[in-house]
């Protein structure tokens, strides 16, 4: 063929790293599960132009919660031997909590990361840092983390415990039991019984999680390592069979949850429904994944996709709460980011001083009077119901939505609400915001006219509707014995605010309406 200076060059070859068929995992992987497409191995180019190695790491920093955290530091540890130091610590520590002593060493945080500022003090006393992250919330983090003499490895596809191996024991395959330990870690599907295994694998293998400093001859280290014997084969048939054992429990706390669990939402996220259950359960975990199945099927449509659960218990004065969505749902990992947890989009976890746990959560507000939708986009309201408000519009940001119903066109100077009622939360619709809020006088002010009402500072009014400056609704007395005033009553600005949600249906009930 003759050169044909126009032609595009040709592509450069591709060569696809076979993970599964390199570190002989084919018998065990489930060749229905689309998860084997992401079992992967990588090298580290960050290294490549860093003054620092494995070799190097001197202090070994791991995350004493978490069973991915310690395989990683049991990684470093063979690589390493006896000549290096461990400490199992978690995301609320700092350098001055260390027992052991960083000045001047090389460190690695393997599946762990502290805030922002503890991570600065750290940079400012050791030489070098490694950190291998394998969470989107800490991925994020690292975006603002950035130090010459820092080495950031990110990845989201992989286990903090078979990143390390990789990272130690360059070349060389990831033992299988690593690998099963990844699909609970992740969520993942790609060994046959990674759902039993998940569930049985704490139980059988009684991984025991040190805390705090760590000798290189620790029995936790000798104890985990038993478990690789033989690629590790024997322990994920044990926890197999304890996953399965457990079935039938797990099933029964789930069925229980369904039962207990409300939904809420949060103030920082208000269009996400939090499926929400108070539970203390070595299967949290499954138990939230359940919770966030069942209720997104009641859902309709694309509302289905913005659902989550959180199962949470009370340590000693915290609350930690464990945090499932589905693909392409909430993302939890920035729930986590926020409140003292940690995770990656469909799995994590957080914790919040137990003072703080109810002031994340959107308060419910009691409806004011009944109301009889005329658009299906809209709910049916009941005086007495309760509902949780997302989003509030105000006069004439509906006219958006005139396109797409006719009760919009004629309602787009009054006010509407976007949320859902506590006795039907799969439902969401618009609704009038009057019909949720109630309003009490702040100052005094006098009848502008025939048919305008005097206004009372502590005067309440449960609105329906508004001309301009003028509410029409219902005003109660707060101690009067009377059924109340209904009809038009000035808005000037500054004269009325809305009531908080707590304390509405308390003021009503004094006030005899």
């Amino acid at each position: 063929m003759a050169y044909d200076p126009a032609a595009p060059p040709p592509l450069p070859p591709q060569r696809r790293l076979d993970t599964i068929s390199l570190e002989n995992l084919a018998d065990l992987v489930d060749e229905t599960s689309p998860d084997k497409e992401h079992v992967k191995s990588r090298d580290f180019p960050e290294l490549l132009e860093v003054d620092v190695r494995p070799s190097d790491i001197k202090v070994v920093l791991y995350d004493a919660m978490s069973v991915d955290s310690f395989a990683a530091c049991l990684a470093a540890r063979k690589h390493r031997s006896d000549g290096a130091q461990y400490e199992g610590v978690d995301r609320s520590k700092s350098v001055e909590d260390l027992t052991v002593d960083v000045t001047g060493q090389v460190v690695a945080m393997l599946g762990v990361f502290w805030s922002l500022e503890a991570m600065h003090d750290l940079m400012t006393e050791c030489s070098w840092l490694i950190v291998l992250a394998t969470q989107a919330s800490v991925a994020r983090e690292l975006v603002q983390f950035s130090y010459p003499n820092a080495v950031r490895i990110v990845e989201l596809d992989m286990s903090a415990g078979a990143l390390a191996w990789n990272f130690f024991f360059q070349g060389e395959p990831v033992p299988p039991l690593l690998r099963a330990l990844e699909d609970a870690e992740l969520g993942r599907r790609t060994l046959r019984g990674a759902i039993e295994f998940a569930d049985g694998f704490m139980a059988a293998l009684d991984i025991r999680l040190p805390k705090g400093e760590l000798q290189s001859t620790d029995a936790a280290f000798e104890e985990f390592d038993l478990l690789l014997d033989g690629r590790g084969l024997a322990s994920i048939d044990r926890a197999i069979n304890a996953g399965a054992a457990l079935r039938p429990s797990i099933q029964q706390q789930c069925m229980e949850a369904e039962q207990r669990r409300v939904v809420r939402s949060m103030r920082e996220f208000p269009a996400w429904r939090c499926v929400l259950v108070h539970l203390s359960s070595p299967f949290a975990g499954r138990v939230a994944e359940h919770l966030t199945a069942s209720f997104a099927a009641t859902c309709n449509g694309a509302s289905a996709m913005r659902v989550f659960s959180a199962v949470f218990e009370v340590r000693q004065k915290q609350v930690w709460a464990v945090l499932r969505s589905m693909p392409g749902g909430p993302d939890v990992s920035e729930i986590a980011g926020l409140y003292e947890g940690s995770g990656n989009p469909t799995r994590a976890f957080m914790s919040i001083p137990i003072e703080m746990w109810e002031e994340i959560w959107v308060r419910p507000e009691p409806v004011l009077w009944d109301w009889t939708p005329t658009s299906p986009c809209c709910l049916e309201l009941k005086r007495g119901e309760l509902v949780t408000v997302a989003r509030k519009l105000k006069r004439g940001e509906l006219v958006k939505f005139a396109r797409k119903s006719e009760h919009f066109k004629e309602s787009a100077d009054d006010f509407w609400s976007w949320g859902y009622k506590e006795s039907d939360p799969a439902q969401e619709g618009w609704m009038p915001t009057f019909a949720h809020t109630l309003f009490i006088a702040t100052t005094a002010v006098p009848s502008a006219g025939p048919g305008i009402h005097p206004v009372e500072e502590g005067d309440l009014l449960v609105a329906r509707g508004q001309k301009g400056n003028y509410l029409f609704g219902t005003k109660q007395i707060p101690g009067s014995a009377s059924p109340g005033v209904k009809g038009w009553f000035p808005h000037t600005e500054g004269v009325w605010r809305p009531v908080h949600p707590l304390n509405s249906q308390a003021m009503l009930a004094r006030a005899g309406a």
